[in-house]
Formats: C-alpha cells, structure tokens, sequence
C-alpha cells in the first residue's frame, strides 16, 4: 500500500479543503462553499473541531462576499459549537487552548447574533480564567469586550438584505444535524466548575 507524501496530499483532488480554495480562487463561491461545508463535516467526524471551525468560517466568508448572509449567519454559529466542543475536549490537557476556544466560540456566537449563547461563554470563560489568574479577571473582560465592539463595528456596516442558497441551506442543515448528534467525545461540563458572579455582562 502506497504511503501518501506530502506533495500527494497537496495535489489529491479529493481534497475537500484543497478543492474549495481552488474553487474561491476562481471566484466560484458556491462550489467553494459547499466544499468547505462538506470539509467541516468530514473534520467534525473525526473529532477535528478546530478544523471543522475554519472550513465553517472560510464558507461563511464566501457567502459574505456573494450576499447569503442568513446562511453565513448558521455557519458562525457551527463554528462557534465547534470551537465550544474543541474547548470542552481539551480541557484536562491545555488550559490555555481551552481559553482560547473559548474566545474563538464566543466571537462567532457574536457574529451569528446568538447573545445568549455568547453570555454563557463569557461566563464560562470568565470561571475558567478566574481558575487561571485570580487576579486577572478585569482584564479577561476587557478582552472579550473589545472583541464584542469589533464585531458590532463590523455588522453595523453589513446590509441587513438576506438571501438564502437551498442548496447550500441543504448542506448547512446536514452539517447542523451532525453537529447536534454529538459526535466527538466530549470532557464533562463539572470540569469548567460552577460559573460564579452571573450578573456580569458581556
């Protein structure tokens, strides 16, 4: 059996991830958005979550640019649960990667307009940061709320016009459902803690 190299990998035209950039580059937006979606399937299968995360997000950037924004609207959200899984997974190996997922879920919870799910992950986030550094929980904040007014910045700026693509809703809804069946083993919820100080918002 013929072992794969490198330049293999980079030439397979079974490449979902390589077939949607080349599709992007030719500026053919849809075919590289259902790659991606079917990229972010394939990562989620194998529990690749972070992976899963970015073809979300190049899909959500390709729907962007051609004015399908209630579709790149659900693919923040997937890549905002695939960064939240990635968190929950790593938790008991990489504190500070766990962190970081944490940041990355609760930006694209932001830009999917999701704010309760944002709140949860600022609380969340804010536990586990607290664990971290005791005494650097005001910066903690600041950080989450500077990326808060980015993204606001951002979308006051986005003509509020959606469209939608029934093809591509059809690729998001079988991501969605895939997403929601629970794959990938996940690290239990107590590791986190009890969230204290609920009042504070994001």
């Amino acid at each position: 059996m013929k072992v794969k190299t490198w330049t293999d990998r980079i030439t397979d035209e079974s490449n979902l991830w390589l077939n949607a950039i080349k599709m992007e580059d030719g500026q053919d937006f849809h075919k590289a958005t259902i790659f991606y979606i079917e990229d972010a399937a394939e990562c989620l299968k194998s529990n690749l979550y972070i992976r899963s995360a970015l073809s979300c997000l190049c899909a959500a950037e390709c729907l962007s640019k051609t004015g399908y924004l209630e579709d790149a609207r659900r693919l923040y959200l997937e890549a905002a649960n695939a960064y939240e899984k990635n968190a929950d997974l790593v938790i008991g190996e990489s504190v500070r990667e766990s962190l970081w997922s944490l940041q990355e879920a609760y930006e694209n919870f932001l830009l999917a307009s999701d704010y309760y799910r944002a709140q949860q992950i600022f609380d969340k986030y804010l536990s586990l940061a607290r664990k971290l550094n005791p005494f650097g929980e005001n910066e903690t904040m600041d950080v989450l709320r500077a990326k808060k007014k980015s993204i606001e910045n951002i979308k006051a700026h986005i003509n509020p016009a959606l469209k939608n693509s029934n093809e591509i809703s059809a690729a998001i809804d079988q991501l969605t459902r895939l997403s929601s069946s629970g794959s990938g083993k996940m690290a239990p919820n107590v590791a986190y803690g009890s969230i204290e100080q609920k009042g504070k918002e994001i």
